[in-house]
């Protein structure tokens, strides 16, 4: 690992171009009316990084509607702004720096809170689901979305498909160690969104919901949309840089720490390094395929 890797902001692996197409807009519309978001006039988007999923809502978001981003990472609240700027939304949107566990922000503030992808970060994501219904305002609606990532593992493609079912339990097994493992060093789980609705039950959140996301991220050839020409450009950057879920040395730190042993973390990644050498070629070749599912939940509630 780089001395730049070692201080590199949360989440950097994951906010490339293709971010850009992790929600098809008409379901984001119908989640807007579900919500009833017309009605809101204040935001709070919490591990907001660049600003992905605060700024995809803003048209659907009323036009007056203030929102403010949070994050802990000084470079990400940067450039959530200068995103903000370029999409003709720096008016309505603000960004600035603080815990997610901590939030500087008086009780009762906003009309809607809400976060993407970073309850699976948190040592105590139960504490950060607290903090964001405290600074909701009573009757406001707190928004919750996350992933079960280890579906990923079963998700096939036209190079897994025939995989024995020995291989596919042992990718299965190697994930599972990883997000354990990831787990018991207090970095968060992966899968966490499992368990949203019952946590914000534990909150006494009343009228909870959930929802799918409706997105799969289907690639075939000849890849001709510009989303499956970013996803292959990004299949194709993680693999020349031995990238897998976390790059190497991530991806070891967690195995050891789930149980694995360091004999089977090599082999395991020599041969997921194998199996990537093997997508880049069906890639360049535009053979490889899959309907690429996942499983991402949106789980809301009011105080």
């Amino acid at each position: 690992m780089s001395e730049s890797d070692k201080h590199k902001p949360h989440s950097a692996d994951y906010f490339g171009e293709q971010r850009n197409f992790w929600w098809n807009q008409d379901f984001l519309e119908l989640m807007g009316k579900r919500w009833g978001l017309e009605k809101v006039s204040t935001v709070l988007d919490v591990g907001c990084g660049i600003g992905h999923w605060g700024q995809i809502l803003a048209d659907i978001l009323p036009p007056n509607a203030k929102v403010t981003g949070i994050d802990k990472e000084a470079q990400w609240v940067e450039q959530a702004s200068e995103r903000a700027k370029a999409l003709n939304l720096a008016q309505r949107y603000n960004y600035t720096q603080g815990d997610a566990q901590e939030l500087p922000f008086e009780d009762n503030s906003f009309d809607f809170v809400t976060c993407q992808t970073v309850l699976i970060h948190m040592k105590y994501p139960q504490l950060v689901i607290k903090e964001m219904v405290r600074v909701l305002k009573p009757g406001g609606l707190l928004v919750v979305v996350e992933p079960n990532n280890l579906v990923g593992s079963l998700i096939f493609d036209s190079l897994s498909f025939g995989d024995s079912i020995e291989k596919i339990c042992l990718w299965v097994k190697f994930q599972l160690i990883c997000e354990r493992g990831k787990e018991a060093l207090s970095e968060g789980n992966s899968s966490l969104g499992d368990l949203l609705p019952g946590y914000l039950a534990t909150a006494n959140l009343r009228n909870i919901q959930v929802f799918l996301s409706d997105k799969a991220f289907s690639i075939f050839p000849p890849y001709l949309s510009k989303e499956q020409q970013v996803l292959k450009q990004e299949y194709l950057d993680w693999i020349r840089q031995n990238f897998w879920i976390w790059d190497k040395e991530e991806a070891r730190k967690y195995f050891l720490a789930g149980g694995g042993t360091e004999v089977e973390f090599e082999l395991g990644w020599q041969q997921r390094m194998e199996e990537n050498k093997l997508l880049e070629k069906a890639l360049i070749d535009e053979s490889f395929h899959t309907a690429g599912g996942s499983i991402c939940y949106l789980v809301s509630g009011y105080k």
